[in-house]
C-alpha cells in the first residue's frame, strides 16, 4: 500500500476520478492543502521504502572477545546500534511564542517611531518632504504586510498590517495638523469618516485576497476598520450637536451619526468580516442606547401632555428599528422587540398625559401598557423572528406594571410605620390618617392585564418562562399579592388589612397544597405579617394576633403529612409560630384586662407547660414536636424573666415547668434530657422559694444540693469501679463544706463552726474507712482550718518571746529529724495516692 494514491482522496481516502472536489467529503482537491498533502504522502512512501531496505539488509554479528592481556580486563562486546527514532515535537499551542511577542514589540516600536517622527523631526522637513516620507513609509508597510501574507508568515503579516493602519492614522493626523488641502481640526469629523472609509476598504480588499490566495483570515485589518468607528462616530455626533445647538436636537445628531458605524457594519457583514462586524456593532449599540435615552427624555421633558414634536423622536426611532429588523434577519427578534418597547413607552406616557389633561389619575398610562402587553402576549404566538420579537417586547413591557405594583406594595411598610404612631388606640377599627398612595382600586386594574398576560405566556413555544408545574401557582400568587396590595393602598382600618392578610395566606395554603414546595413559604409569611400591621398594646392588637394564629394553624395543618420533606418543615415552623401567636394573644388579653403581672407570667408559664405536654401527641411528627418544644421553652423563659419581681411567683412558675418537663421526660424515652431540666427547675424553685421567704441561712440553700450531689457520686462509685472519688465526690463535698466555711472561720466558736467541724470529722472518718481520698483530704483540710481559726487568737495573745521560742523549738526539731520527716511526708503522700 502506498500513501500517495492518485485515485484516493487525501482527506477521507474515498475513491476519486478527476473531480475538483471529493464526492464523499467535498474536500477541494485542487487547493493548496491538497498539494501539500500529496507532497507529504510522497515523502512518507520514500521513508517507508528506506525502512524496508534497512530491514532486509544482513545485520553484523557480535565482535569476538579478545583474550585479556596482563594488566587489561576483557572488553565486553557491544551490539550495533539499531535505528533511533526521535519523537515528534508537540504541535505549537495557541499561546504567544517568543516570535509573536517580538513581532508585537516591533510593530509598536514602528508606530511609536512614526509618532515621534511626526511630532519631533517633522519640523526640519518641508511639507513635500514630509508627505513623501510618510506616504513612502505607509506604502512600504502595506507592501511588506502583503508580502508576508503571500509567504504565509501570518504572525508577521498581522503585525505589519497593524503598522500600516497606524501609519495611515498618522498620515491623516499629520495632514490635518499641517493644514493640507485646506483642512483644520474643525474638519476632523469629516476627515475621521474618510479615514474610517479607507480602513474599511483596506480591510475588505486585504481580507478577501488573503482568503482567496492563502486561505487565511486576517484579523488586524478587520479590527482596525471596526475600531475606527469608535472615533469617527463620536466626532460626528459632537460636531452635529454643536452645530444644531438646541438640546432637543441632539437626537437627530445621534441619528445621523449612527449612519457611520451602521454603514461599516453593513459592509463588513456583506464581506464576511466578523471581527469588523462585532466591533462596529458595539458602536451601533452604544449610539442606539443614546438614542433611546434621548427619545425617552424628549417624550417626558416638558408638560405631562405629550406633543407631536416631543413624541417625534420616539416615533422615528421605532420606525428606524423596524426598518432595521426588515433588513437584518439575524437580529430581527431583538430589533422588533426594541421597536415595540419604544412604542409601548410612548403609549404609556401619552396615555398618562391625556389622563392628566382630563383630570383622571395618571395610573391610566400603566393600565394601558398592561393591556397592550396582554394583547401582545395573546396574539404573538406564531413562529418567525417578528413574532418572537413581539413576545420579547411583551416581556420587557410587562416590567412597567410589575415594577409599579412592587412600588405600591411598599405601602405595606408604610402602614406599619403609620400603625406605630398610634399608642394603644381604644377604637378597634382605627385606620391610618394618611398614606402616600390611596388608590387601591387601581392596583387591581393594573394587575388584571398582567395576570392575563401570564396566562397567555403558557401558550408560547419560546421563550419558556417557567416549568409546567409553576404556571398555576404563580397565577395564584399574583392574584393574592394584588389583593393584599390593593387593600394596603387604601385608608381601610388596620384590622381589615390584617384580616385580609390572614385570609389570603390561608387561602394560598390550601390552593398551593400540591404546588412546588417553595411556594409554601408565602402563606405563613402573609399570615404572620398580620401581627405587625396593627397598632400595639390595644384591643386591635389582640384581634390581629389571634387571627394570625388561626391563619398560621391552617398553614400548619395543610402540609403536616406532605410527602415532600421541605413542606413538612414549613408546616412545622408554621405550627410553632401559630402556638407562639396564640400564647402572645393570651398575654395581650391578660394585659388589657389589667391582670397582675405575676399572674400573667404564671398563666404564660402554664400555657408553655401545656404546650410541652401536648407535644407528646405529636410523636409521629418529629419536626412539629420539636417546633412546639422550642416555642414552649421560649414562652416559659419569657414568663420567668418578664413577669413579676416577686420570687414566690418565680418559684411557682419554675414548679409548673418542672412538673411538665418531668412528665414528658418520664413518659417518653426519646426525651431523657427533660428529666435533668425538671431537676434544674426544681432547684430554681427551691432557691426562689427560700429567697422569697427571707431565709438567710446559707445551708438551707446548699444542703439539699449537696446531698443530691453526694448521693449521685456514691452511686457513681458503686456502679463504676474504675472511677476515683476525686471525680465523683468533689462537687458534692465542695457544695457541702465550702459555703459554710467563711462564716465558720469568721466566728470559730459559733454553733455553725462546731457543726461544720463535726461534719468534716464524719467526712474524714468515712473516707478513712472506705479508703476514699477525696473525703479524707476535704475533711482534714476543713478540720485543720477550724483548729487554726480557734488556736489563732489565743496564740496571737501570748507574749512575743514565747512565740519566737516556740518557732525556734519547732525549727530545731524539724531540722534535726529532717530526713526522717521527708520520708514520712513522702509516705503520707503515697498513702493518700493509694486511696481511691
Amino acid at each position: 500500500m502506498k500513501y500517495a494514491d492518485p485515485h484516493a482522496c487525501p482527506a477521507c481516502r474515498g475513491a476519486i476520478a478527476g473531480e475538483p472536489r471529493c464526492p464523499h467529503c467535498d474536500f477541494p482537491l485542487g487547493s493548496a492543502p491538497a498539494h501539500r498533502l500529496w507532497s507529504l504522502f510522497l515523502e512518507a512512501d520514500r521513508l517507508v521504502a528506506q525502512g524496508r531496505a534497512l530491514q532486509e539488509a544482513p545485520q553484523p554479528g557480535p565482535a569476538p572477545v579478545r583474550p585479556a592481556t596482563a594488566g587489561q580486563s576483557p572488553q565486553p562486546a557491544h551490539a550495533q546500534p539499531g535505528p533511533q527514532y526521535t519523537p515528534l515535537a508537540p504541535a505549537p499551542g495557541s499561546s504567544w511564542s517568543t516570535g509573536s511577542v517580538l513581532l508585537a514589540l516591533g510593530a509598536v516600536c514602528l508606530v511609536v517611531a512614526g509618532l515621534i517622527f511626526a511630532t519631533v523631526a517633522w519640523g526640519s522637513l518641508g511639507i513635500l518632504g514630509r508627505a513623501v516620507i510618510l506616504l513612502a513609509l505607509t506604502g512600504a508597510a502595506g507592501w511588506c504586510a502583503a508580502w508576508a501574507t503571500r509567504r504565509r508568515l501570518f504572525g508577521t503579516a498581522e503585525a505589519l498590517w497593524a503598522v500600516f493602519a497606524g501609519l495611515v492614522t498618522v498620515d491623516v493626523l499629520a495632514a490635518v495638523a499641517e493644514g493640507l488641502l485646506g483642512l483644520d481640526w474643525g474638519d476632523f469629523p469629516l476627515v475621521s469618516v474618510a479615514w474610517t472609509a479607507v480602513l474599511t476598504a483596506v480591510a475588505v480588499t486585504v481580507v478577501r485576497r488573503a482568503r482567496a490566495s492563502v486561505e487565511h483570515e486576517l484579523v488586524v485589518p478587520q479590527l482596525a476598520a471596526g475600531l475606527a468607528t469608535w472615533i469617527s462616530t463620536p466626532a460626528v455626533l459632537v460636531r452635529l450637536g454643536d452645530d444644531f445647538g438646541a438640546a432637543e436636537l441632539w437626537f437627530w445628531a445621534a441619528l445621523i451619526a449612527l449612519v457611520v458605524p451602521a454603514a461599516v457594519a453593513a459592509v463588513a457583514r456583506r464581506a464576511g468580516l466578523l471581527w469588523a462586524v462585532w466591533t462596529s456593532g458595539l458602536a451601533v449599540a452604544g449610539v442606539g442606547v443614546l438614542l433611546v435615552a434621548l427619545a425617552f427624555g424628549a417624550a417626558v421633558a416638558d408638560t405631562p401632555v405629550v406633543t407631536v414634536a416631543e413624541a417625534l423622536p420616539a416615533i422615528v426611532l421605532a420606525a428606524v428599528l423596524a426598518v432595521a429588523a426588515r433588513l437584518v434577519a439575524s437580529l430581527r427578534p431583538w430589533l422588533v422587540a426594541s421597536s415595540v418597547v419604544v412604542v409601548l413607552f410612548l403609549l404609556g406616557v401619552a396615555s398618562a398625559g391625556w389622563a392628566w389633561d382630563l383630570d383622571v389619575d395618571r395610573t391610566v398610562g400603566v393600565v394601558v401598557v398592561g393591556v397592550a402587553v396582554a394583547a401582545l402576549a395573546w396574539l404573538a404566538t406564531g413562529p418567525g423572528g417578528w413574532a418572537t420579537g413581539l413576545r420579547w417586547a411583551a416581556l420587557v413591557g410587562a416590567l412597567a406594571p410589575i415594577f409599579w405594583l412592587i412600588a405600591v406594595a411598599m405601602t405595606n411598610l408604610e402602614r406599619i410605620d403609620a400603625a406605630s404612631w398610634f399608642s394603644s388606640p381604644a377604637d378597634v377599627w382605627v385606620r391610618p390618617v394618611e398614606i402616600e398612595f390611596d388608590q387601591g382600586a387601581w392596583v387591581l386594574a393594573v394587575a388584571a392585564p398582567v395576570l392575563l398576560a401570564w396566562v397567555a405566556v403558557r401558550r408560547w413555544r419560546s421563550p419558556v418562562l417557567a416549568p409546567e408545574g409553576w404556571w398555576g401557582p404563580v397565577a395564584q400568587l399574583l392574584v393574592a399579592l394584588a389583593v393584599v396590595t390593593s387593600v394596603s393602598a387604601t385608608l381601610l382600618p388596620f384590622l381589615v388589612h390584617a384580616a385580609v392578610l390572614v385570609a389570603v395566606g390561608a387561602a394560598l395554603a390550601v390552593g398551593l397544597a400540591r404546588a412546588p414546595w417553595p411556594t409554601a413559604l408565602v402563606p405563613p409569611v402573609l399570615a404572620g405579617f398580620a401581627m405587625v400591621v396593627v397598632p400595639g398594646g390595644a384591643d386591635v392588637t389582640a384581634w390581629a394576633w389571634g387571627l394570625a394564629a388561626a391563619g398560621l394553624a391552617v398553614c400548619a395543618v395543610v402540609g403536616h403529612d406532605d410527602p415532600v420533606r421541605e413542606r413538612r418543615v414549613v408546616s412545622a415552623v408554621s405550627a410553632g409560630l401559630a402556638v407562639g401567636a396564640a400564647i402572645a394573644t393570651v398575654g395581650q388579653v391578660l394585659a388589657l384586662a389589667d391582670v397582675e403581672t405575676g399572674w400573667q407570667g404564671t398563666v404564660i408559664a402554664g400555657l408553655a407547660a401545656a404546650t410541652l405536654l401536648l407535644s407528646l401527641a405529636l410523636d409521629e411528627l418529629p419536626a412539629h414536636r420539636l417546633a412546639l418544644e422550642i416555642v414552649a421553652g421560649l414562652a416559659f423563659l419569657f414568663a420567668v424573666t418578664s413577669g413579676s419581681d416577686d420570687l414566690a411567683d418565680v418559684a411557682l412558675q419554675c414548679t409548673i415547668g418542672a412538673v411538665a418537663a418531668a412528665v414528658v421526660g418520664l413518659l417518653d424515652e426519646d426525651r431523657p434530657y427533660l428529666r435533668w431540666v425538671a431537676v434544674g427547675l426544681v432547684a430554681c424553685a427551691w432557691v426562689a422559694r427560700l429567697a422569697a421567704s427571707g431565709v438567710d441561712t446559707v445551708e438551707a440553700y446548699t444542703a439539699p444540693f449537696a446531698v443530691v450531689l453526694l448521693a449521685a457520686g456514691v452511686w457513681r462509685l458503686r456502679t463504676h469501679p474504675g472511677v476515683r472519688s476525686w471525680n465523683a465526690l468533689a462537687p458534692g463535698l465542695a457544695m457541702a463544706l465550702l459555703p459554710s466555711l467563711p462564716q465558720a472561720l469568721g466566728d470559730p466558736t459559733s454553733l455553725r463552726a462546731a457543726l461544720l467541724g463535726l461534719v468534716a470529722l464524719l467526712v474524714l472518718g468515712a473516707g478513712a474507712v472506705l479508703r476514699w481520698g477525696a473525703p479524707v483530704a476535704a475533711g482534714a483540710s476543713v478540720v485543720l482550718l477550724l483548729v487554726l481559726a480557734n488556736v489563732g487568737p489565743t496564740a496571737l495573745g501570748l507574749p512575743r518571746w514565747i512565740l519566737i521560742a516556740l518557732a525556734g523549738f519547732v525549727l530545731l526539731i524539724v531540722g534535726t529529724t529532717w530526713e526522717k520527716r521527708v520520708q514520712e511526708g513522702r509516705a503520707l503522700v503515697a498513702r493518700l495516692a493509694e486511696l481511691r
